[in-house]
């Protein structure tokens, strides 16, 4: 089959090019090593291992038992070594939050205890400076596990009988040290190891390499073409189907071989880990693999002028790696600003990827690698219909 023949041509190429073995190979893992470096402090993984100890500012206007005891036994008395808990009225709240001074704050509205006890909703307000992301989750935490574990106890008390649910109150006390035993539960699993410098520029990086060989590769298929050699292999019975496939598939080794490159020396050399489930990590770099050559494939069938490519290219790339978190960390982006770039692939592949290096199972990444793989799908149908067109147009 043609397409086989044409993709091992490209393969050999690019493995005697020992300019391209150089950048696309071992120029990431040098960089990572840099890089990892040189970011250690600012990533560091013992500091960032645990959450320090915040402020909590309380505006109490509930008069009931529950909103007492949400203030007072489960906030200054249920976690002291994580939170420091203090009441104060509503505008010292805003101007502490303003200077700084505590991190978040939460405030109970009025008829708080009699919301929860006929059974309405009571919306707890919590409001953060813009740095405490992390401990503003945590508080929301606390506070919706207290209060459905208190709602679901004053059900069961008017269940029991009367006699019961007049203990309801007084009883709420124990409640609060149950409840608050479960959610310093949930909050010590913060305390797992996030991504360190290493492991966050391996995949960085990687992404972004993977990118830079597609770039290389979809040049020399614009070179054929300006070259007159793509004409030629038409000449030997190759269809322009079996051109595409054996491009395609020619840039899904090459990346694939460096994908796997890139895993086991930055594994190897720096220690780095890139997940529990290496399944997972495998599907979603063969997934990313595919949806990039695909994209090259499309691209190679558009574009006619190779010097122009080269440009438009690297330039795209670069856009590309900055604003999908390659070069700079996607910690320091706001939170919508990650979710809209989910749109570039290596912006996808990179988010996934911190997924499974802080802990993700294969199941909870299959929805990325599929919105990846369909990337690369309808990317090598637009160039199939694209090459068909023009190549029809040529002979009208």
């Amino acid at each position: 089959m043609g397409f086989w023949w044409l993709a091992l041509k490209d393969a050999l190429l690019m493995g005697r090019d020992r300019k391209a073995l150089l950048t696309l190979v071992f120029m990431p893992i040098l960089l990572i090593g840099i890089l990892g470096a040189a970011f250690g402090n600012m990533m560091d993984e013992e500091e960032a291992a645990s959450i320090k100890k915040f402020k909590v500012g309380i505006v109490n206007y509930d008069e009931g038992e529950l909103g007492s005891v949400l203030s007072q036994e489960v906030f200054k008395k249920g976690l002291p070594e994580l939170i420091s808990a203090k009441e104060m009225t509503e505008e010292k709240l805003e101007d502490s939050l303003k200077e700084q001074e505590i991190s978040v704050g939460i405030i109970i509205p009025r008829d708080f205890s009699g919301h929860i006890i006929s059974g309405g909703n009571s919306e707890v307000r919590v409001i953060s400076i813009p740095s405490a992301s992390i401990q503003s989750s945590i508080v929301e935490n606390v506070v919706l596990q207290f209060t459905q574990s208190a709602a679901i106890n004053v059900i069961a008390m008017e269940v029991a009988g009367p006699t019961s649910f007049g203990k309801a109150l007084p009883a709420m006390s124990q409640l609060a040290e149950a409840d608050y035993a479960f959610v310093e539960e949930a909050a010590a699993e913060q305390d797992q190891k996030p991504v360190g410098s290493f492991q966050y520029y391996a995949a960085g990086m990687g992404v972004m390499f993977l990118l830079m060989t597609v770039i290389t590769g979809v040049s020399a298929m614009i070179d054929e073409k300006e070259q007159d050699v793509f004409n030629r292999l038409l000449v030997t019975k190759l269809s322009n189907q079996h051109y595409l496939i054996g491009k395609f598939i020619g840039l899904l080794f090459m990346s694939s071989v460096q994908f796997f490159i890139i895993i086991l020396g930055t594994h190897y050399l720096y220690d780095v880990q890139w997940g529990e489930s290496m399944t997972g990590v495998i599907i979603v770099g063969f997934a990313f693999v595919f949806s990039v050559s695909g994209l090259g494939v499309l691209l190679g069938a558009l574009v006619k002028k190779e010097k122009t490519f080269n440009a438009a290219g690297m330039l795209a790339t670069q856009i590309m790696a900055a604003v999908g978190g390659s070069m700079v960390p996607l910690y320091i982006f706001p939170d919508w600003v990650n979710t809209v770039v989910k749109v570039l692939p290596n912006a996808l592949a990179l988010q996934t990827f911190l997924e499974l290096m802080s802990g993700a199972g294969v199941w909870q990444v299959l929805i990325e690698a599929g919105i990846l793989i369909a990337i690369g799908l309808v990317s090598l149908l637009i160039a199939f219909v694209s090459l068909f067109a023009g190549r029809r147009a040529l002979h009208a």
